[in-house]
């Protein structure tokens, strides 16, 4: 069984969430075992050495061979897409995460152009809410970005994330789509189609040699309030340079931009000439 089988598997264990599957990659690497020699253990062996809550490691000891070959049928098919499993404990792993994130997530799914992330990066912060002055305020700030070769990190399901990845489709720019649940429920289940409806205008499909899409959620999780958060922190992270546009106050753009700012990051506020102001944004 690889790696990617082996996180499909235990990402279908209730209880097993992103700290958990640390723990657990972080031990099999300490330890040097195998995903089949920690299938081999007892529950009282996954508790002492992986600090595992006992009635999650009973689960991991009764998985069936038909679960287990489900797991490794799985990962052969996403390989097959050329969808990729990258742990934190891997050299290719995104050097960003680890330098700004507290808790990075410990296994990401990409599929795409992974190099587009070796040049500098850029994401725009628009709040829920933006008005259409605040939206096309972050086209210009993506399209001279673009202009100067950076890539975009930005989201795919809200028009304040759609909007500069749009202009990076008509202005020929590379995207970085960090996606708020599994890769296969994002693309619903068809990796070469457009991540949103309005991007499929420019081109009905995925264009994988330019853009690349990330998932820290297992292939068909569907979108949670706390994968939305996850996201935003993601992009923040993966971005070199933050335009901040528009942000409602004590809101999440806000805080992540303020957390940004202490780790170091370059924000850039806009200033938007327009009857529309701002919110009075503290970061």
């Amino acid at each position: 069984m690889n790696q990617t089988a082996f996180v499909l598997l235990l990402s279908e264990v209730p209880g097993v969430g992103d700290a958990t599957l640390g723990s657990i990659l972080r031990g099999n690497a300490v330890f040097r075992r195998t995903p089949e020699e920690f299938l081999s253990l007892n529950s009282d062996q996954i508790v002492t050495e992986y600090k595992i809550r006992k009635s999650v490691a009973d689960k991991m000891t009764r998985f069936t061979p038909e679960i287990k070959s489900a797991a490794i049928a799985s990962a052969l098919s996403l390989s097959r897409a050329n969808v990729e499993l990258v742990t934190l404990l891997d050299a290719t792993y995104p050097q960003r995460l680890l330098d700004v994130m507290s808790e990075p997530p410990s296994a990401l799914y990409l599929y795409g152009n992974r190099s587009i992330l070796d040049v500098a990066t850029f994401a725009v912060a628009n709040s829920n809410g933006a008005p259409e002055s605040a939206l096309a305020a972050g086209d210009e700030c993506a399209e001279k970005a673009i202009a100067a070769g950076e890539t975009l990190v930005t989201g795919h399901n809200r028009i304040q994330y759609q909007r500069p990845a749009l202009v990076a489709k008509r202005e020929g720019g590379r995207t970085c789509y960090i996606l708020d649940r599994g890769i296969l429920e994002a693309f619903d289940g068809d990796l070469s189609k457009g991540l949103f409806p309005a991007a499929r205008i420019w081109s009905p499909d995925f264009d994988s040699y330019r853009d690349l899409a990330i998932s820290m959620f297992a292939p068909r999780d569907h979108s949670i309030a706390t994968h939305n958060r996850k996201r935003d922190e993601v992009i923040f992270a993966l971005a070199d340079t933050i335009y901040s546009v528009w942000l409602s106050p004590g809101g999440q753009m806000e805080r992540r931009c303020r957390e940004m700012r202490e780790q170091g990051k370059t924000i850039l506020p806009v200033n938007m000439e327009t009857s529309i102001s701002a919110p009075e944004a503290k970061i």
